[in-house]
Parts: structure tokens; sequence; C-alpha cells
């Protein structure tokens, strides 16, 4: 009993220490090009801003998830894996696109699982233009503690190895591909592209199988003149995206000062947090044990029943001890909710000339998109007179007759 209620004593007031910073045990590098990839073999990626990883409306909040930072995060983190990407050298256009929009050879979209300055937890997939599904994996990673002690920040993430891994991922999946697949898949985004652009004639180039899989039924001539002017509006269309990923850069920019104090803050109330924990349960469990120590003693003598009772008031002090430090760590929980304040993610309005007309567009990256691509679409219908839907006809010609699609395209360019 004597040794129990030394040791006791000792955890009872003892103070929980937390560990030095440490680093991956191993820093995952991102696999760089050596060399020039062949043109018709560079994949163009759309990273689609991330699933913030919410609950469903009516579902408990889990008590470390802020839904205002979290939807910011999803916008961070994206940016991230496509900095990460560019510059490998190993794609071609690396874009952030908003929501499930526009059309690329290879979508890669993430659902934010865990997020806090310790852990990182991501689900991660990647789906060709084919409908080809090229991974669905999980990732978890500890952040790098030295980190949060570099004097420069936003120099590095914490998280850097996590995302070097998604990289060399997605690059390992594209080297199972051969030139001549890489192509169909280039084939098909620009196919894909052109149908939802111009249904007609572009609709019946495409055919999707039962599996979901799309493949070309045929591809337009190289000189063909409708085709050009849809490779003009698509290279508008990547000026477009670039526009708005202008905008998460500068929204990236914004972010990184306050988010990288909120995550180092975070860290270290975190790892205080676990600290904190782990001393209130031991301190419960001995002072369980010096109470059950107490009541199984022998008390045939007035030394040992004072042992006995010392043991109980010593047990009953450790375990009110514990309980004091379990609530100091929901103070700490508590102040991780509050540090959730509202992240600024307005988007300025866009201006865009089009055929000589001035376009303002508003609202959210989605939103500006979606009526982007309307845009498209009525511009397209009324320089061709083609409809916007396969179900309706063409607008009539000057002597009141449907017009062919291609005689009357080729007469307006």
């Amino acid at each position: 009993m004597i040794p129990l209620l030394l040791a006791l004593g000792f955890l009872a007031t003892g103070c929980a220490s937390l560990e030095t910073p440490t680093a991956h045990a191993e820093m995952i590098q991102a696999i760089q090009a050596t060399g020039e990839i062949p043109q018709d073999q560079l994949i163009d990626v759309g990273i689609k801003v991330f699933d913030p990883g919410l609950p469903a409306e009516g579902e408990e909040l889990p008590e470390d998830v802020f839904p205002e930072l979290r939807e910011a995060e999803a916008r961070f983190l994206a940016i991230r894996l496509m900095n990460t990407m560019q510059a490998t050298g190993q794609w071609g256009a690396v874009r952030v696109l908003p929501g499930d929009h526009g059309f690329t050879d290879l979508k890669v979209s993430a659902t934010i699982l865990v997020s806090t300055g310790m852990r990182l937890a991501l689900d991660v997939q990647a789906v060709d233009a084919t409908g080809r599904e090229w991974f669905d994996r999980r990732y978890r990673g500890e952040a790098d503690g030295f980190v949060y002690v570099n004097t420069e920040r936003g120099k590095s993430d914490p998280y850097q190895s996590l995302y070097n891994e998604i990289s060399n991922d997605i690059l390992k999946a594209r080297q199972r591909f051969k030139a001549k697949q890489l192509n169909t898949i280039r084939q098909v985004s620009r196919m894909q592209f052109a149908a939802n652009v111009a249904p007609v004639p572009f609709g019946n180039y495409l055919t999707t199988d039962r599996k979901g899989r799309v493949s070309t039924t045929r591809l337009p001539a190289n000189d063909d003149p409708m085709m050009r002017r849809i490779d003009g509006i698509r290279g508008s269309e990547n000026l477009f995206v670039d526009t708005l990923d202008q905008y998460y850069a500068a929204y990236f920019e914004r972010m990184t000062g306050p988010y990288d104090s909120w995550r180092k803050y975070t860290y270290e109330e975190e790892r205080a947090y676990r600290a904190l924990k782990r001393k209130a349960m031991t301190q419960k469990i001995l002072g369980g044990l010096a109470i059950l120590g107490a009541v199984l003693t022998d008390t045939g003598s007035h030394s040992t029943a004072v042992v006995r009772d010392l043991a109980v008031f010593g047990g009953l002090a450790a375990i009110h001890a514990g309980m004091a430090t379990s609530e100091q760590a929901k103070i700490h929980a508590e102040a991780l909710r509050e540090l959730g304040g509202s992240v600024e993610t307005e988007l300025e309005p866009i201006v865009i000339q089009v055929e000589g007309q001035t376009h303002r567009l508003t609202g959210t990256a989605e939103t500006q998109f979606q009526e982007w691509r309307r845009l498209l679409q009525e511009i397209w219908a009324t320089e061709t007179g083609l409809p916007q839907d396969l179900n309706q006809p063409a607008a009539p010609g000057p002597e009141g007759e449907s017009s062919a699609p291609g005689r009357r395209h080729s007469e307006s360019l």
C-alpha cells in the first residue's frame, strides 16, 4: 500500500508534459518529371473543391468540426494539392474546379474526414473522362511538428508529405496506361465539352455502355470548322477557369496566415488535450486501485486502519483530481470550437467580354460557372441557329426552312 500511495501522490500532483514536436519518420517527396512529356499524353487535371465532410442536416456535429472553417478548408486543401501536382511537371493544366462542373481529362475529388492541426484524413478519388476510376483511397497524415516552429510561415505545409503521396499515386495510376489510351481519354473529354455546348451536331459523337464507360462513336475531321470553333470556345472556358483559380489563389494567400496560426494553435491544443486525458485516466485508475486496496486491507490493528483510511481519502482525491483534469480537457475542446470563426469566402464579380458584349457574373464560383456555361450555349445557338436541346428543331433559315447544321455553321464562320 505504501508504494501505491507514493505513486498515487506523485501522479495526483504531477503536471502533464508535452513532447518536443517531431517530424514525419519519412518525408515523402513528389515525383518530378525528368523529361518532356509528349503533348498527346499530357493529361489535364481538374481538382474539384473538396467536400467539407459535414454531417447531413439534422445530424449531430462533432465537437472538433467547425462548419465555416471546413468550407474554407475545402478550397484551401484543393489548392494545396493543385500546387503540388503543378510543380511536378508531370501533367498538362492542373486547375481547381468549382463543384462538379467542367470537362477535363481527369477529375480528382476528395472528402475531408478529419482536419486539425495534428491530423488530416481524406478520401480521394480519381476518375477520367471515360468514366474509368483510377483509384479510390483513404489517406491519413500526422502533422510535421517542425513546420509549426518554422519562422517562415506559408513556406511549407505540415501535411506536404500527404499531398506528395496523393500526387505520386495519381501519377502511378497514369503510368499504367499506354499512350494510345491516354490519347483516347483526351479525345473523349474534348467531345464531352463539344456535346455539352453544341448538342447538335456533337451529341451523337459519344456513347455510354452499361458500365458507365464513355467512348467516341466517331471523331470530327481535323479541318472541321465547327470543331475548330468549339476548340476556341473551350480555350475561352479554360481562361475563365484560370480566372476563377486566380481568385482562389488570392483567397489562398489571404487565408494562409490566419489558417497557419489556427493550425499551430490547434496542434498545441490537441497535444495538451491528449496529455490531459492521459493524466486524468491515470489518476482515476490509480485512485480506484487505492480505494480497492484499502477495502481489502486487514483492519485488525489501528495502524492498518489508518493506512486504509489514508488510502481511501487519497484514492478519492485522485479521482477528484482526474475529474478536474477532464474538465480542463473539455475547456480545451471548447476553445477549439470557438476558434472556428467565419472565414471570408466570397468571390468578387467577374466581368467578361463575349462577342462584343459585357457580362457581369456574380455569386459563388459554382454559380458563376453555371452562368458562364449558359452564356456559351446561348452564344452558340445564336451564332449557328442550332438548338441548345437535341429535341428542339433548328432555327429557320432565310427562306423559312431549317438550316443544315454543318452548312449554316460554315457560313457563319
